[in-house]
């Protein structure tokens, strides 16, 4: 798979420098790994700010590229395992949240790999972590700076879910990330793959 020709044909001609915002959900499915090629491809987009690749059929984070901009990683709904976690503060020094729901084989153990990590907020719905008692309490202690677990405090206060706090950090809110029409904004760099895209494409490794 030429993931560069394939991102450029299914989301129209770009400067991938141009890019902060990759949103691929479902876009190839069946993806295990990446290969060097598909890591050479991704790195392009050297200024990514928000990567998302929920539903990829991912199983390893094998030549997964490293992208020191990136502040959102979204890898719901995937097949990784703990062991892959350890890659996640080397290729993301930045990371400020991670989703990790839906990948069932992520244990809480395997959360002390992100122990002094950038990472913020995290999102574990549907892992094996949620099913220990009092899992939010042990993620926060197991991860230095994080202040949120599935929305809530080290408190349990209810947050929102937006990706970036406004107030504090003077970035967007996820609501606000797609232009009206939900199509690429050559000025902003942005994409949003619901968009004139071919959802009957079943691109495989």
């Amino acid at each position: 798979m030429n993931l560069y020709k394939e991102l450029q044909d299914k989301l129209s001609e770009h400067d991938p420098t141009d890019v902060d915002e990759l949103i691929l959900d479902d876009l190839f499915t069946n993806v295990k790994e990446f290969t060097k090629e598909n890591k050479q491809d991704l790195e392009k987009y050297n200024n990514l700010i928000h990567l998302s690749l929920n539903g990829f059929g991912l199983e390893s984070l094998n030549n997964f590229p490293s992208i020191p901009t990136l502040q959102v990683l979204e890898l719901r709904n995937n097949k990784l395992s703990g062991r892959d976690l350890v890659k996640i503060n080397t290729l993301f020094p930045e990371l400020y949240k991670l989703k990790l729901g839906e990948n069932s084989d992520i244990k809480l153990d395997d959360l002390s790999a992100l122990k002094d990590s950038s990472i913020k907020k995290i999102e574990l719905e549907s892992t094996q972590v949620t099913q220990e008692k009092d899992y939010r309490d042990k993620v926060f202690e197991k991860i230095q700076n994080l202040e949120i677990v599935d929305n809530k405090t080290k408190d349990g206060d209810e947050v929102s879910s937006t990706i970036y706090d406004e107030e504090e950090d003077g970035e967007f809110d996820e609501d606000d990330e797609f232009d009206e029409d939900g199509e690429f904004d050559e000025e902003e760099g942005e994409y949003d793959d619901e968009d004139d895209l071919d959802e009957g494409d079943d691109d495989e490794e």
